[in-house]
Parts: structure tokens; sequence; C-alpha cells
């Protein structure tokens, strides 16, 4: 059996453990556990990179322990085992008039990944990581201990295990702060702007006043045009409660990718074509959105990742303070541009100051810049290497959860925190990432 990330990087199980219920979580993972033999707990393979394959081939998949163990829609918080889907946990709670105050650009990624990971997204700026809303966690460790862990009990261990990238134990359950759903309607409004000096402009003019805002940007742009794109703000409307909940059914596949295809679509003279169009083409002005089409635009096309072909592809995702922003962004987009190695999912937002409450994560004030390139092989990974380089250079860092070949120093020279967080580190949890890192030997 193979184990493969979104990505395409794909290793081989030569134990698989799929307990049924979150309970069933600390034997699975105790048995057999050693320094000399990791464990690595999975979830729903989001990660794009090497974060979810393990040197040792064992595994422990939570995807069964999928159930919501409590909702209290007066306090606003949600209590369930770490397997759910956000997309599966979101439905049940817009029933409640409630919606986790922070997703990701995916909803397809489990409860424990999402806490793993720390994840962000379009509205970091007013609401900061997903980690700030989780009240508690419990934790199975290697050697037999289930911590309760919070901000009051064992707060090193929860500051370790929020964005801890799944090494410091297992995470069985979670207990999360919520947020009112006052409409399931955003209100959108997009316009163009014709290179990067436009979008820091408008980013700084208007991203405060609304609940999210992203920039779609096209990296093969050049001269006066490189880093133009579009900029969408979104907001949810104040309607009725009765129009607050709609129906579960409402964002389904609507395509699906049947299998790999044995040669990538997606190539210079593709991206250079879909990039313009989609420049060009973009509907702007204002519309109303369901917000699951909005922020999770690419989940209603199931197994996207296979048009990348069987090589897969990468991803790379930084952020640099804002001081050194501008030049950057510039100079990774002119890399990228003279390269010809572009990327149509290419996205900018600028993060805001509400500090993340885990050690390692990603998140930081300044501008965060993320890509997908197919997989070319050393070209591809020089490229990588080099924009690595220019992000060092600024001061800033890279999303582990999405990274696949940085070098063995990334970590520790982008996250202050580094040393602190290797003691937390389960002795019988590892992965091919940690190894790369340096996180573990």
């Amino acid at each position: 059996m193979r184990v493969q990330s979104w990505g395409g990087i794909s290793g081989v199980a030569r134990s698989f453990v799929q307990p049924v219920f979150a309970s069933d979580i600390p034997r699975a993972v105790g048995s057999g556990t050693t320094a000399a033999s990791r464990c690595l707990v999975i979830g729903n393979l989001r990660s794009y990179g090497d974060e979810v394959l393990n040197e040792d081939g064992r595994y422990v998949s939570t995807t069964r322990c999928d159930r919501i163990l409590g909702v209290d829609a007066e306090l606003r918080t949600v209590t369930a085992e770490c397997g759910i889907t956000l997309r599966a946990l979101q439905e049940r709670l817009e029933s409640f008039g409630l919606m986790l105050p922070v997703t990701p650009g995916t909803a397809h990624l489990t409860l424990g990944g999402a806490i793993a990971n720390d994840v962000h997204g379009k509205n970091h700026h007013a609401q900061g990581t997903f980690g700030r809303f989780v009240r508690c966690f419990e934790l199975a460790r290697s050697n037999g201990e289930l911590l309760t862990c919070s901000r009051a009990a064992h707060a090193d261990y929860f500051a370790a295990t929020i964005g801890g990238m799944g090494l410091t134990g297992a995470i069985t359950r979670a207990t999360l702060e919520l947020r009112p759903l006052t409409s399931a309607q955003l209100r959108v409004r997009s316009r163009r702007f014709a290179n990067l000096e436009e979008f820091f402009a408008l980013d700084a003019g208007v991203s405060h006043a609304h609940e999210y805002a992203v920039a779609w940007i096209d990296c093969l742009g050049k001269g006066r045009s490189l880093g133009r794109g579009i900029f969408s703000v979104a907001d949810h409307i104040h309607a009725d409660p009765g129009d607050s909940r709609p129906g579960s059914r409402h964002h389904a596949y609507r395509f699906a990718i049947p299998c790999e295809v044995p040669l990538s679509p997606v190539n210079r003279v593709s991206l250079a074509l879909m990039n313009s169009l989609y420049y060009r083409a973009h509907r702007t002005g204002e519309r109303l959105s369901h917000y699951r089409d909005w922020l999770y635009p690419l989940d209603a096309i199931n197994r996207w990742n296979r048009l990348y072909g069987r090589r897969g592809f990468f991803q790379f995702q930084c952020v640099v303070p804002a001081e050194a922003a501008r030049a950057a962004v510039g100079r990774m987009l002119a890399t990228i541009s003279a390269r010809e190695q572009g990327s149509f999912l290419a996205v900018l937002k600028n993060f805001g100051t509400l500090p993340s409450p885990g050690l390692m994560s990603f998140p930081m004030p300044g501008t965060t810049l993320a890509l997908d390139f197919p997989n070319r092989g050393a070209v591809t990974r020089d490229l990588l290497l080099e924009l690595y380089a220019i992000t060092a250079a600024a001061g800033g860092r890279l999303y582990p959860a999405k990274d696949g070949c940085s070098p063995a120093q990334s970590l520790e020279q982008g996250y202050p925190h580094y040393a602190r967080f290797k003691q937390f580190i389960d002795p019988g949890f590892g992965s091919l990432m940690a190894c790369r890192l340096g996180l573990v030997s």
C-alpha cells in the first residue's frame, strides 16, 4: 500500500492502522512504537509535501474517528474527534447558526490536521489562525501518557502541538470556539490591480474594513505588469436566521478528474494563456456568493491534483516581514517569470498582527505568497531553493505543511522557538519532513 501527499510525493505503508473510535488511538499509537520504529498519525493527507510520510512506513489513520461529540450553541463551542473533516463539521454547525472562525483554502482536511498545522485563511488579518480558537485537546503520547492540553493545563504541550506538524503526539479529540453565522452568503467585491505596488496600496486601503481579503496574481507578468492580479474582499451579509442555515448538500463536487494524466497539461504555454484570460475575464465589481463557493473554490473539483500528472507538483508558501515584502515578493515574482515556471494557483495576502498560539505556527505579520509548480525535476527544485533563499534573506519563513525540498536549516532560521519546540517532540513519532529538516535524527 502506498501513502501519497496531495502534491504527489508518496511512500510505502508497511503498517497501516485505522482506529474506529478516538478512544482507540492511544492504543494504536503505543503499540510497537519506539524511537527505533516511529509512527505517524495521518488524516485526510491534504498536506502537500513529505510531512505526511513516515520513514518507517508506520501509519495510524484517523479518518474513521469522525464523530461530533457535542455542540453547545449557547457557549458557541463544539467538541469532535480528530478525524472529522472541516467540511463535515461545518455542515453540521450550520444547523446551529454557527461556523468555524478560521478555515484554510480547502475544507477536506481533518480537525487534527488543522490543529497540527495551525491553518490560516482569507481572514487572518481579522481573526488570526485556527489555533487561536482551540480551547483544549486530548494528546496521546507514545509512552502511554494521555494529556488534556489547554492554555491552563499542560500549556507547554498545548503550544508545541498547535502548529507542531503532528510530532508531539496524537490529537484524539478537541474543543473549539465558534462564531455566529449571520448568513451563508458573502458580499464579494473584486477589482483588478496592475502591478505589485498597486496591490500593496489597495490592500492597505481597504482590507481592514472587511472580514476576508485575498489576491490572485499572475506570476508570469513582467515589466510594468509584474505582480498584476485580482484583489477580492468579502463579508457575510446579515439575514434572517433561517437564511443562514442552508442544506448541507449545497457544495458537492461538480467536476472530477477521473485519472492521472500521463502528461500534465499545466505547462508554460497553457499557464501563460490561462493567467492572461483569467486576469482579463475575471468578474469584477460586487456579487453574492455562498461562503463555501468562495472560500473553497477548488473543493468543487474532485482530485484536481491529478491535472499535474504522475510526477505531481510542489507548492511553495512563504511569509516575509512587512518592511521587506515589496522587495522580496518582487524578486520572487521576477525569478519565477524569468524561469517561465509559473503557477495558476498563485495567492498573495497580507497577514495581520494577531499572535499565533503555537511555537511553530507559520503566520507572522507580513506578506504571504503561495504557488503551485508542476514537478519538472531538478529545474523545479532549483527554483524552489532560490525562492527559499530570497525568503531567508528577507527574514521570512516557509510553511512546512506545503514544503517538500527546502534545505535542512530552513526551520531553524525562520522559527525563533525552534529549539524550544524540539524538546516536546515525541520520540515515537517521525516523518520524512522531520528527518529532512533536522527535527528528528
